[in-house]
């Protein structure tokens, strides 16, 4: 799963909230009064971040649904003071992790014996040794690095280091009653797409293993597809596995309900032979149990062999456009009689909002309001200004026409994040409401269709979508523009060898007649034409052939004509490049700049699965797409996609979306040499939890850049601050003030060692100031840094921690483990746990998870 750019996941919900939401999806459940601890307090829906614990207070950002927050004090009034990223505000408790109408306090307990202090620092005086499992009020949590709690009757601060804050819901007598229709969420609900190509380890969290008999989950059999869709020669590998990552498939016998239709292999090797439908079963010969698959074979026949990718067929031009020949005139027939019609004699709207009149002429037509301040009008477009009723008046040379326009002031406020839309026909936008409860409608389906705020560019022309409320509602004006000459571009492999063929590759609709591809060498512009087309759904796809004779990155730009005329046209779709290396050698590490491989994107669609029609992503909520694909407000995309759109999209988002460059930055800005296996295994990774890791984890950055190759006869100490907003001061203590704040990887030079809390330090700036020893690292270099080079275990522990979304999810955990066997082990397949490297790990906060 992709990230906005980040797919961050976090721990928010603890055994006992995730068992009391799990079991009210089916069954009434009562909450008497009492309290629930949780570790941390995260959104359940997005919300608002207010200056103050009111609706009616300026909102400060709005928090997305999932994220977690800091508590800075007891809630008050249902409301709680918190602090998200670098906001501090209020929020609703409603909208946490808590139950509707409840109350969050804070308890902390010291994780060893501590010093309770006068002030924040080391060097204010102790009040008090606190010792360890002790319980804590707090009183303050709003620092970054001290928390203010009370001991003893003594109030004073502990580091954050040491303590574990914990928060207690306290919950009020209420009754969940289970709804029968799904709720929407910000004014927009999904439809129901195909999910059947999502990997169903996802579905195995947390939750499964409380509401399974015995926890009977940690030795359920399961399969890596509960369900298949094939066409006639088409194969899959099945794997089984079970939750705590046992390999089972030496254990296991595969059978089909119906071997005239699918047949498995022993080792799971699944193959469509007819069209129908057949049930693949998994039976684990020591325990017994089984799992199911159920397959189902299309009518459509795949060849028996994989075509070449290098085929000279010659485009046909056979296929023949399925709209109208552009040749065709559209100009009114010529006639003496001027005609003039409107579609609407009288509207109302709403003020701000705006109104399309279409008008029906043989002439050139002109448009007049009879009272501007009221409403203006330019081509048909009315927009409304203040309340009242004007007359809107279209003319040709002989003709009039008018349309009533009653302007009304809203009593009901309806919110929408676009009152302009561009969208290319073919192609989806996204706009959403933060309105509950809108109904959205397009002024003209032939131009714009929409359904809960995905509008669809039907055909050329500007239509009005309205998001509508009893009282109230606001308008986007939707321009339609035409379909794009090309979809998609992309090349293949993705890197790839000097000299080697590299294929060029376009996607079409089927009114395309021809494509050609323009790559960029030095100064020159080389032409390829496609020399091969394949039908795929309602697409065409194209594909040339060319190479390189050195290494670099080359623009390629893609073109296409219609059957109707001789022009070749192109688009933003249609520009590419082609990634060239001297090598695609998986072990040799040098620092320089990388693209993932063909087999690194492959598994990346593996762990996400194919959905061809956008959909919420079950764990973030996101709209989702593809393989994985995040869908922003604001943003146009194609649906509904064949699966190699779907991978085109993939290539696209993996080289465009700074997944690729965050990676390289990190590693070739702090001069570590690395490999392609390397490479790819922290794209994948980035891919799923977000770009943000690599610049906000301190633990996963150190645990990578300790990797010094001690090839170098000269041994020398660098330091470093070791956190992210640290801040340097102007005496040895938090009380005095800040000169600036420092972020991670910022070098520094240690003048004194003033004690044993702070040091004396010198900035390349110039700069002269005191830090905290606990924010400065040293680093001891006797040679270039080389990612051979790092400890395996930790680098393992830091990145198998990723692996929460509610509580401890194995199917994520297993692709961690799958990441790590291709940083060490240049192994690029979806084991789905089966650890055949016996990579060890065990949750940091949960011990018994555990692999």
């Amino acid at each position: 799963m992709q990230k906005k750019s980040q797919r961050q996941f976090v721990v928010s919900l603890a055994f006992t909230l995730v068992l009391s939401i799990a079991m009210s999806a089916f069954m009434f459940f009562s909450f008497s009064a009492g309290a629930v601890s949780v570790n941390g307090l995260s959104t359940i829906t997005a919300l608002n971040l207010r200056s103050s614990a009111s609706t009616s207070s300026t909102v400060i950002t709005l928090i997305p649904k999932g994220k977690e927050v800091i508590l800075l004090a007891d809630s008050v009034g249902g409301w709680s003071k918190v602090k998200y990223a670098s906001y501090t505000g209020y929020c609703s408790n409603d909208y946490l992790n808590a139950l509707s109408g409840s109350g969050v306090t804070m308890k902390a307990k010291t994780t060893d014996d501590v010093n309770l202090r006068s002030g924040m620092g080391t060097s204010y005086t102790s009040l008090a040794v606190v010792p360890r499992s002790t319980i804590l009020s707090v009183s303050s949590n709003a620092d970054d690095t001290w928390t203010k709690v009370t001991y003893s009757g003594k109030t004073g601060y502990i580091r954050k280091d040491y303590l574990e804050i914990n928060f207690t819901l306290k919950t009020v007598e209420t009754t969940i009653t289970p709804s029968t229709t799904k709720p929407t969420e910000s004014g927009f609900s999904y439809s129901n797409p195909d999910l059947s190509g999502i990997p169903c380890w996802y579905d195995y969290s947390l939750t499964d293993s409380l509401l399974s008999e015995n926890n009977s989950v940690f030795t359920k059999l399961m399969l890596s597809k509960s369900s298949l869709k094939l066409d006639v020669n088409e194969s899959y590998k099945l794997t089984a596995f079970v939750s705590k990552a046992v390999s089972v498939m030496e254990n296991v016998s595969f059978s089909s309900s119906d071997s005239s239709i699918v047949s498995v292999d022993k080792n799971g090797v699944v193959l469509a032979k007819a069209e129908g439908k057949a049930t693949v079963i998994a039976t684990d010969l020591l325990t017994k149990n089984t799992a199911k698959c159920t397959v189902i074979v299309s009518g459509e026949v795949l060849p028996s062999q994989k075509p070449s990718e290098t085929t000279t067929e010659k485009p046909s031009e056979t296929v023949k456009p399925t709209t109208p020949s552009e040749e065709a005139s559209t100009a009114p027939p010529t006639t003496t009689e001027e005609k003039l019609s409107l579609s609407a004699s009288n509207a109302t709207i709403y003020v701000n909002n705006v109104y399309l009149i279409n008008a029906t002429s043989n002439a050139t037509v002109s448009w007049s309001s009879s009272d501007t301040s009221i409403a203006t009008v330019s081509g048909g477009l009315v927009t409304a200004k203040s309340s009242g009723t004007v007359t809107i008046t279209a003319k040709t040379s002989k003709k009039t026409a008018t349309c009533k326009i009653t302007v009304k002031k809203a009593t009901t406020t309806v919110n929408v994040s676009h009152t302009k839309a561009t969208v290319t026909a073919g192609k989806t936008y996204f706009a959403t409401s933060s309105t509950s409860s809108v109904t959205w409608s397009s002024s003209n389906t032939s131009v714009a269709t929409v359904k809960n705020g995905y509008i669809l560019g039907v055909s050329k022309g500007q239509a009005v979508v309205t998001v509508s409320k009893s009282g109230g509602a606001q308008t986007i004006l939707v321009t339609v523009t035409d379909s794009a000459p090309i979809r998609f571009a992309y090349t293949s492999p993705n890197c790839a060898t000097k000299n080697g063929t590299v294929t060029l590759i376009a996607i079409t609709d089927k009114n395309r007649t021809a494509v050609k591809f323009d790559v960029t060498v030095g100064s020159t512009t080389k032409t390829v034409n496609a020399t091969s087309k394949t039908a795929d759904g309602n697409t065409l796809i194209w594909k040339g052939t060319t190479s390189f004779s050195s290494a670099g990155t080359y623009s390629v730009k893609a073109y296409s004509k219609l059957k109707s005329t001789s022009n070749w046209a192109t688009c933003s779709d249609a520009s590419t490049t082609a990634f060239v290396t001297n090598s695609t050698d998986k072990t040799t590490t040098v620092c320089a700049n990388r693209r993932a491989s063909d087999e690194i994107i492959n598994l990346i669609a593996t762990f996400e699965g194919f959905v061809g029609t956008v959909y919420e992503d079950a764990f973030t909520g996101d709209p989702t797409l593809g393989y994985g694909r995040l869908v922003y407000s604001g943003q146009q995309f194609y649906n509904s996609l064949t699966k190699r759109e779907a991978y085109a999209y993939l290539v696209q988002t993996v080289n465009n979306d700074g997944y690729t460059s965050k990676v390289n930055s990190f590693l070739v800005d702090n001069g570590v040499k690395f490999n392609q296996q390397q490479f790819d295994a922290l794209v994948c990774f980035v891919y799923n939890t977000g770009t943000g890791v690599l610049s906000n984890d301190d633990e996963i950055r150190n645990a990578l850049l300790n990797c010094s190759s001690g090839t170098s006869t000269t041994t020398t100490t660098s330091y470093y601050i070791n956190g992210s907003s640290v801040r340097i001061r102007k005496g040895p203590g938090t009380s005095y003030d800040i000169i600036k704040e420092l972020s991670y990887g910022t070098k520094l030079t240690i003048l004194e060692k003033t004690s044993s809390s702070w040091y004396y330090v010198q900035l390349a700036d110039g700069n002269k100031g005191y830090v905290s020893t606990d924010y400065i690292s040293s680093k001891v270099s006797s040679g270039s840094l080389d990612l051979n080079y790092v400890n395996k275990q930790t680098v393992i522990n830091k990145i198998c921690q990723y692996h929460h979304a509610g509580g401890c999810v194995y199917g994520l955990l297993y692709r961690r483990i799958d990441e790590m066997e291709v940083f060490f082990y240049n192994e690029y397949e979806a084991d789905y746990g089966s650890n055949e490297y016996s990579i060890k790990f065990s949750c940091a906060s949960n011990p018994s998870f555990h692999i």
